[in-house]
């Protein structure tokens, strides 16, 4: 993919901040999740992948609103999931997962908030230290720890691909090509 020619480097200065290019990550990830849940049932969404083994879409889905408010957190953001810890590990049966319409409607709530934040984040912060907070693999900068959220987020959005595949529905590129996200 090539990008725009204001997204390059002109004199050794990059022409578009650090929280405008993860704003731009968040809001494509934004779109896939509308494709690749607004056909899901909740009986679809609860299944398990790999023989009731792995994860479910809404065990996925779930998850990443966790993140997107663990973003959020790191930005200065004090909002509290309102899942609180019923995604933080690994999938389960989905015996108590909300519904996929509650946790559409939280991510779609929760996309916009997180852009918000995100877009308003100077890089001077995205560079100052975590001080100590908690993080994914020993980053230094809230930066560092923006940037393996977005690979998280991407890493999930193809597990969802892969889980909608496994389900029968339609594959995910298919449904980008028909809204014409490429």
């Amino acid at each position: 993919m090539r990008l725009p020619r204001d997204h390059i480097m002109k004199e050794d200065t990059v022409l578009m901040s650090m929280s405008r290019t993860i704003a731009e990550s968040m809001k494509f990830t934004d779109f896939i999740m509308s494709l690749v849940t607004g056909d899901v049932s909740n009986d679809v969404a609860t299944r398990r992948a790999r023989g009731d083994e792995g994860a479910s879409i809404s065990w996925v889905v779930g998850h990443l609103i966790r993140h997107r408010y663990r973003m959020m957190g790191l930005l200065g953001s004090e909002r509290a999931d309102p899942f609180g810890e019923k995604f933080a590990d690994g999938a389960t049966d989905g015996s108590d997962y909300p519904d996929i319409a509650e946790l559409r409607e939280t991510w779609n709530a929760i996309a916009a908030e997180s852009l918000s934040v995100v877009e308003g984040a100077s890089d001077e912060l995205l560079l100052s230290s975590l001080g100590g907070a908690d993080s994914p693999h020993g980053e230094k900068q809230i930066l560092d720890t923006a940037v393996f959220l977005m690979w998280h987020e991407s890493y999930h959005m193809g597990q969802l691909g892969t889980i909608r595949t496994q389900f029968g529905l339609i594959p995910t590129a298919t449904l980008a090509v028909e809204a014409g996200g490429t």
